[in-house]
């Protein structure tokens, strides 16, 4: 018998995370593997881990310290088979200052584009995280995922589809998504926490495939995870 599948993830908090593992449960079917957040660490409660994207952000300039210069080099790549960084894709109209941020190594946020089409902005922000972990191009263990607008664009279309916002074309442009989760009927409404994400976990799992028919962002994930799968 193979040894499982060995998946780290820096994530912004987490119930991102609960949606990667869903994800990753409809993408690995009849595959073993383990799943460890890295960021937030999970050995400490999420309350006290630093969290949101600038979390993501210091955890991989510490990784790449580590590493000696890149995160090829430290040893969180070579302790897993694949390295799942998420990042939403609001993040491209931040600034470093609003995360207290103060020293980073490229003034490159905000980098935001017009939308759509979201790639223009999730491109974009995907060169910002490379530098983050001070790499040219994406090593092939590692694994970008970039929600747009965020990962709860992937969540209310795997819950709700037929909310009348993601029947929209352009869903993935809506700028804020969780103003829907909050808008959503008395029926169907539920909060971005850890326990309710888990609730509909199957459910998101079951979705999968036919978000990835619909947004471009999640098929994007499916299709460089699969090309990283060793």
């Amino acid at each position: 018998m193979s040894d499982p599948l060995r998946i780290g993830a820096a994530v912004e908090g987490p119930t991102d995370a609960v949606v990667l593992r869903a994800a990753l449960d409809s993408m690995l079917t009849g595959t073993e593997y383990e799943f460890v957040t890295l960021q937030p660490d999970e050995s400490a409660a999420f309350g006290r881990a630093p969290g949101g994207w600038g979390g993501v952000y210091r955890w991989a300039r510490q990784s790449v310290e580590e590493g000696g210069g890149s995160v090829s080099g430290s040893t969180v790549l070579s302790s897993h088979d694949l390295l799942i960084v998420q990042i939403d894709a609001d993040v491209a109209g931040m600034t470093y200052e609003s995360a207290r941020i103060h020293d980073p190594p490229r003034c490159d946020l905000p980098c935001r584009q017009a939308c759509p089409p979201p790639k223009c902005t999730t491109d974009a922000l995907r060169t910002v995280v490379l530098g983050w972990l001070d790499e040219a191009r994406c090593p092939t263990q590692v694994v970008l995922c970039t929600p747009s607008k965020s990962i709860e664009t992937w969540v209310i279309a795997a819950v709700c589809p037929s909310n009348r916002m993601v029947r929209r074309g352009d869903w993935e442009c809506n700028q804020n998504p969780e103003r829907q989760l909050r808008a959503l009927p008395r029926a169907q409404k539920f909060s971005k926490s850890v326990a309710d994400y888990r609730d509909r976990q199957d459910r998101i799992t079951a979705a999968w495939p036919s978000l990835c028919q619909t947004l471009k962002e999640a098929a994007r994930f499916e299709t460089e995870l699969r090309a990283a799968l060793p």
